[in-house]
């Protein structure tokens, strides 16, 4: 498996995030959720370390069929984003205000990027706040822009770090703004 590897979710995948039917634990769900396509091994694993997933999570996760190796098409996104990869994290970090996130974010913002973050942001909370995501998901419901989004990641990251910590809001703060801004 090599580092700059892109994977994503599977029918079953996706079947699992929706439904629970294999009642995964916490932080192996998480990592489920974050294989988005986008992101490299690389970058899945130090996300892993960070929240303190099992160190061997996409192997467990590709032994249930839950997610596969993107196609021959990929290999060349992820060269060309394995050289951005370093960069961009480090502004989304220090650019954690949100009037600095809104003006390098918003304007490259487009619509698939809108809702692929909002669907993260929904799917994260469901899974890591149980009931209690009911009055966040009221409120992504209202977002329609990035700009939206990027006004209710505060509160995501407090709602997050309340229930599961500190560094699982900051890593999952973190790719919500790397999704509005790749």
């Amino acid at each position: 498996m090599n580092d700059q590897d892109l994977y994503g979710k599977t029918t079953a995948g996706f079947d699992e995030v929706r439904g629970r039917a294999l009642k995964l634990p916490q932080r192996l769900r998480t990592m489920l959720i974050m294989v988005d396509g986008t992101r490299t091994v690389a970058q899945l694993r130090e996300a892993a370390q960070t929240l303190a997933a099992p160190g061997d999570f996409l192997e467990l996760l590709l032994g249930m069929g839950l997610v596969a190796q993107e196609g021959a098409s990929q290999p060349s996104r992820a060269a060309t984003a394995a050289q951005p990869s370093p960069t961009p994290p480090a502004p989304a970090v220090s650019a954690s205000t949100p009037s600095a996130g809104e003006a390098t974010v918003v304007p490259t913002a487009s619509p698939e990027k809108f809702r692929a973050a909002l669907k993260f942001m929904n799917d994260s909370a469901v899974d890591l706040l149980g009931l209690r995501a009911f009055f966040f998901t009221l409120k992504l419901e209202k977002c329609y822009t990035a700009q939206d989004l990027l006004a209710l990641l505060p509160d995501f990251s407090k709602a997050i770090a309340k229930s599961n910590g500190p560094e699982m809001a900051r890593a999952l703060e973190e790719r919500a703004r790397q999704m509005l801004s790749d």
